[in-house]
């Protein structure tokens, strides 16, 4: 891997690590330097998450999850793996097990499939984020 894709992929954990620290607060750190074969540390050190990150012309979604998910288990954490891949020039985009996904928004939404009004805090916020 070259100086410039090294560079780039740096920059890519900074910023989520940056975003990150808007939910966790000073909890999440970056990985600091290149990850040889046999290290296994997240490349965005969190609560709760294995963070993997990629960005490139068209990462691999499915491969960074499974990096993500083998390190972890290699590393014996709990935590939980998701990888966060950027496309150059466009949106990053976070991505984990169906499973997993499922429990998250059963955390979030809960109570709400029992009568409720199907109106989330959540919902509104994630509306906001859009059109900031």
């Amino acid at each position: 891997m070259g100086k410039y894709s090294r560079d780039k992929g740096a920059r890519f954990e900074r910023e989520i690590a940056n975003r990150l620290k808007e939910v966790f607060g000073p909890r999440v750190t970056r990985s600091s330097g290149q990850c040889f074969s046999g290290d296994t540390r997240a490349d965005v050190d969190c609560p709760d998450f294995w963070v993997e990150c990629k960005v490139g012309k068209r990462p691999n979604i499915k491969a960074a999850l499974e990096q993500a998910e083998e390190a972890r288990e290699s590393s014996r954490s709990i935590k939980t793996p998701v990888a966060i891949c950027k496309w150059d020039r466009d949106e990053a985009i976070a991505s984990m097990r169906i499973d997993v996904f499922i429990q998250l928004l059963k955390l979030i939404y809960k109570g709400e499939s029992n009568g409720g009004d199907g109106q989330n805090d959540f919902k509104t916020e994630v509306e906001d984020t859009k059109h900031q």
